[in-house]
């Protein structure tokens, strides 16, 4: 866990991570996709989180006089809860839209309500919705970046992000590493994202779960090796990342019960221990108690990162909206500065 910078003002906080940014950039005006990021962009990204985090809960004012709307279309607690912190945090005026929200009851479009928002001057619309590829879709229409928080069972950027620099900060690097995920990869946006960074990290992803929960080719698309026995998949990894079954999403009904997949897939103790010695475990949330994994080893065992991967959530989550707030003016994205 990275020290606070206790001794620095909050000025002096903000200068330091000015100077970090040394005047860098994105490649790209949103996030919607970890395929938007170059190596270069992750690599940023992390760099400046890191010191993001040394800030803890100090009141700064990078993102002061920035308008952020978090239009969550779907329920969420971490992530909205994360974005809506990081972004007060900077100083940015925060504003906040559910799927309740008027203009949803009364048939507005997705394009317009996005379009309406960026016209009122938001620099930053961060998107949660059940609809794959909605995000992609309304960025090409506002000048406002885009950052997806998740859609339908696509992806989910900035956890894959926060998991990277959870990964990082216990290994150094995830090249060469090992990661087993277990779970419903089939409907899980946090696969899809996971994925994508690490193979474009250099990583080894292995899968473990039911061949119901397998969506169609995609060990040829991502280069991983799917098991359907637990721990064979777990021997040799240094990470091992669980992901819930998401009955929300209809996962239910490809498996037989909740309780028959907990005794096949679920983390215990002694499978655990079948990974490499400073193996992490991680889980993106909200962890499914004894089903998911044992309870003890959600926070007490000493492998857990769960607690540490909500903290790096709010250190990348500021990031990204100070990074792309100021990337976008006028009718057409073109790089300014504010």
């Amino acid at each position: 866990m990275s020290s606070l910078n206790i001794g620095l003002s909050a000025q002096e906080q903000e200068e330091k991570l000015v100077r970090i940014r040394n005047n860098r950039d994105l490649s790209t005006f949103d996030v919607v996709s970890i395929d938007d990021l170059t190596v270069e962009d992750i690599h940023l990204i992390l760099e400046i989180a890191d010191e993001m985090k040394k800030s803890g809960t100090r009141k700064l004012g990078l993102l002061k006089g920035a308008t952020i709307v978090n239009a969550f279309y779907e329920n969420s607690t971490r992530t909205k809860t994360s974005f809506e912190m990081a972004g007060k945090h900077l100083g940015a005026d925060t504003i906040n839209m559910s799927g309740s929200s008027s203009s949803a009851k009364k048939g507005e479009s997705y394009q317009d309500t996005t379009m309406t928002l960026a016209a009122y001057g938001a620099q930053v619309i961060i998107m949660r919705s059940e609809y794959s590829g909605l995000p992609e879709q309304l960025k090409k229409h506002v000048p406002a970046a885009i950052i997806n928080a998740g859609d339908g069972w696509h992806e989910h950027p900035s956890q894959a992000l926060l998991d990277l620099k959870t990964m990082i900060d216990h290994h150094g690097t995830i090249e060469g590493k090992v990661i087993t995920m277990v779970g419903d990869i089939m409907h899980s946006r946090v696969f899809g994202s996971v994925a994508r960074i690490i193979k474009k990290m250099g990583g080894t992803l292995r899968v473990a779960c039911p061949l119901t929960f397998v969506p169609e080719n995609v060990e040829n698309i991502f280069d991983i090796e799917i098991f359907t026995d637990i721990e064979k998949a777990l021997i040799g990894a240094d990470v091992v990342y669980s992901l819930r079954v998401q009955e929300e999403r209809g996962s239910g009904g490809f498996i037989p019960s909740l309780r028959e997949y907990s005794k096949t897939f679920g983390i215990t103790k002694d499978r655990l221990e079948l990974a490499n010695e400073n193996a992490i475990l991680m889980h993106p949330g909200p962890v499914i108690r004894d089903i998911d994994m044992h309870s003890a080893l959600v926070t007490i065992d000493s492998k857990s990162r769960v607690l540490d991967q909500v903290e790096n959530g709010m250190a990348i989550r500021g990031t990204l909206q100070w990074l792309l707030a100021d990337r976008c003016d006028g009718k057409i994205k073109q790089c300014v500065r504010v």
